[in-house]
């Protein structure tokens, strides 16, 4: 998918999208490469459309935060000049938000949901 479709679709479509607008173009196709790496690999039999690729595309990006490259390390607290930030416990996700409740659970956390509901099956037998 090229930059420019993405693009279209981020402004038609999306409020928040500072940082799509902040990056350059380079950056940009690049974030959209990345965007389609990562849901090829997690949605591995879903057909990728605009709306997908445009909301993980800005995901990344958002991901450049400073803040978040903290988080992302597990840096709990930054001072500086008497004033801190403690960051909250806890990974950010991979997928954006959006694309998560337009495709659900990925492949690998399906699979790890039925490799447990095989588990818990009982073949025969009684329990006593």
């Amino acid at each position: 998918m090229d930059r420019q479709t993405v693009n279209d679709w981020i402004i038609d479509n999306m409020l928040d999208s500072e940082a799509w607008l902040r990056a350059g173009e380079q950056k940009q196709s690049v974030a959209v490469k990345q965007a389609e790496r990562k849901l090829a690999h997690w949605y591995p039999e879903t057909e990728l459309v605009v709306a997908v690729v445009a909301y993980q595309s800005v995901w990344e990006l958002q991901a450049l935060d400073p803040a978040l490259k903290y988080q992302k390390h597990n840096v709990k607290t930054v001072s500086d000049s008497g004033e801190s930030v403690t960051y909250k416990d806890g990974a950010r996700p991979d997928v954006a938000p959006e694309v998560r409740e337009l495709l659900g659970l990925t492949a690998d956390e399906l699979a790890e949901q039925n490799s447990v509901s095989a588990a818990s099956l009982q073949y025969g037998g009684a329990l006593i």
